[in-house]
């Protein structure tokens, strides 16, 4: 299924408001990858993201599963659009231990008020092995603030 953007201009929004997000700066979260429907996310750890011994924080696992979804899913939404989470299932597969995290994020349904995403997450390993921690379902309501009288 192609997915076709609203906003041509989708990249350069997404960079845009990125620069405005100091949550995803303390997170240390960037987005590598960018295009219709699809975002990849990742996060080059350090011990503000570790739990225990060493181990990624699940808050910081759902977090990134989060961002890649909602950013995959703000791809398609028109040039005065915005996505917020309305809901999102987490599920751990196993413990994160390396040095990255990687997200990719995908819409699976595009929808009039709402998409429907998936995202996986992996930790990268120093030796550049990958390993599935976590995958993540979401549903992206679209907003639209001009209708909602937020605009």
């Amino acid at each position: 299924m192609e997915l076709i953007p609203k906003n041509p201009l989708f990249r350069e929004t997404i960079l845009h408001h990125l620069q405005r997000q100091e949550f995803m700066k303390l997170c240390r979260c960037v987005l590598t990858t960018i295009e219709p429907g699809f975002v990849i996310a990742e996060i080059e750890l350090d011990t503000i993201h570790q739990q225990q011994i060493g181990l990624v924080h699940g808050g910081v696992t759902a977090t990134i599963a989060d961002v890649a979804a909602g950013f995959a899913g703000f791809t398609l939404v028109g040039v005065d659009e915005h996505t917020v989470t309305a809901e999102i299932k987490v599920s751990y597969f196993a413990p994160g231990l390396g040095k990255k995290l990687r997200a990719i994020g995908k819409v699976i349904k595009p929808g009039r008020t709402m998409h429907f995403c998936e995202a996986e997450v992996y930790v990268i390993t120093s030796d550049g092995t990958e390993k599935l921690i976590a995958k993540a379902t979401t549903t992206m309501a679209i907003i639209k603030p001009k209708e909602r009288g937020l605009g």
